[in-house]
């Protein structure tokens, strides 16, 4: 009667899922897997005592100089070479390691002896939350004979969570029953890293993309309110004097022509407002040395905070992305400083040289409270869309954002690299 596939499996390949061990193999035994290996992987013709001690198929004997060179040291040298962990795992007398390369000491912190002498020591090291799968994937492995590959993090003796790749295939003996595994971990945790922040940096441009539409939105209904409110109605009072102009017969023309013109000049100066809030004209035509000064002149008008911009003595007209960067910059920062910090004053001083353009807005308010602080350091969590959104655009210049809190007030310091590109 045939053998199930239970009854077929290795006592310590049913106990892999519980990790029931038995005895350790002796060193006689691990270095007899170690050797079955090497011939695994270099060929059982190495292995043969034919190939080195009689002729065979007619072919001349091999002398003992001529002997091929210990497989055995040779795999040893080629495993402790590579930037990997190499494990060996005996499956007869319970699922217990006889063999892990000097890598583990790098990796995870401990030494061969210190990993072996414990025959379980590697599921001990297994993050809690991945041993279930790890169990179930090397049960799989063992009941299928299908290779092992997957990704699993394990504990460091520090501490730490390394993430490893890995892959592991069982041996079988002549006769089919599986005898040990064996497989290779690379270190993949800066790939995980890289994953998470990557992650990490899609969501908070999925956020900051949301944010957008609805500040947006906001800005939409708040230009039609403006329109509306104040354009709109000069302009339905310059309509209405008209009519009266016309149907006064010149009595009292010189009123109505004088209230006319003062409408007109009040039209033409909320447009200009609009027009230079959306987008300021002397950023194109003059640069960000004159739109800096214009729109700090207007702000500390209408704020009433007393603003100072320090200015090199020449600056050369920028990339266009950098200044217009720089200029968002500046007015987000202005508007933080007017609606947030209480601040009285205000300093601006923009420097620049060959290599480089920066920034630097400094209130004298409340500051920031701590916990704000602390995720504007970050491109993600509810920094504020303001500063998330300064964030990301010095991000896409590849420059450098720093900003310092306390109850003194408030500094932003935006560093652009030009890289030798001046417009």
């Amino acid at each position: 009667m045939p053998k199930s596939r239970d009854d077929a499996m290795p006592d310590g390949a049913r106990a892999l899922v519980s990790l029931g061990t038995d005895e350790r193999p002796s060193p006689a035994s691990a270095e007899a897997i170690l050797s079955e290996l090497a011939s695994v992987f270099l060929g059982d013709a190495a292995f043969s005592p034919a190939a080195t001690d009689s002729a065979s198929d007619g072919q001349k004997s091999v002398k003992p100089d001529e002997a091929l060179p210990d497989h055995d040291n040779m795999y040893r040298v080629l495993v402790e070479q590579v930037p990997a962990v190499v494990f060996i795992a005996y499956l007869e007398r319970g699922i217990s390691e006889v063999y892990v390369s000097p890598q583990i000491e790098a990796a995870l912190g401990f030494s061969q002896a210190e990993w072996l002498e414990d025959p379980i020591r590697w599921y001990g090291q297994i993050h809690p939350d991945d041993k279930q799968r790890w169990s179930s994937d090397a049960a799989e492995m063992c009941l299928t004979g299908k290779p092992l590959k997957s990704a699993y993090r394990v504990m460091a003796r520090d501490g730490r969570v390394v993430w490893f790749q890995c892959e592991v295939k069982m041996v079988r003996r002549p006769d089919g029953r599986p005898w040990f595994l064996h497989g290779i971990g690379f270190d993949i945790s800066e790939l995980k890293q890289s994953e998470e922040a990557l992650r990490q940096r899609t969501i908070a441009l999925r956020n900051l993309s949301a944010r957008l539409i609805r500040l947006q939105d906001d800005e939409h209904r708040r230009l039609s309110r403006e329109l509306h409110d104040s354009l709109g109605q000069y302009l339905v009072a310059i309509k209405m004097n008209l009519l009266a102009l016309r149907s006064s017969e010149g009595n009292g023309a010189d009123a109505v022509f004088t209230e006319i013109d003062e409408l007109l000049e009040r039209s033409i100066a909320e447009t200009r407002t609009l027009s230079h809030l959306l987008h300021p004209p002397a950023l194109d035509q003059l640069g960000l040395a004159a739109a800096a000064k214009w729109y700090v002149e207007g702000f500390a008008k209408r704020s009433g905070i007393d603003v100072s911009i320090e200015l090199p003595p020449r600056m050369d007209r920028l990339p266009d992305a950098v200044e217009l960067a720089l200029f968002r910059v500046l007015q987000e920062s202005l508007t933080n400083i007017h609606r947030h910090s209480g601040s009285p004053s205000a300093e601006i001083h923009f420097a620049i040289n060959d290599a480089e353009v920066s920034l630097q807005i400094r209130d004298h308010g409340r500051g920031m409270p701590q916990d704000l602080l602390n995720r504007s350091q970050k491109t993600v969590g509810e920094a504020g869309v303001g500063l998330l959104g300064i964030r990301e655009r010095v991000n896409e210049l590849g420059a450098r954002l720093e900003i310092t809190s306390d109850n003194n007030g408030t500094v932003v310091s935006v560093t652009v690299p030009l890289n030798g590109k001046p417009r």
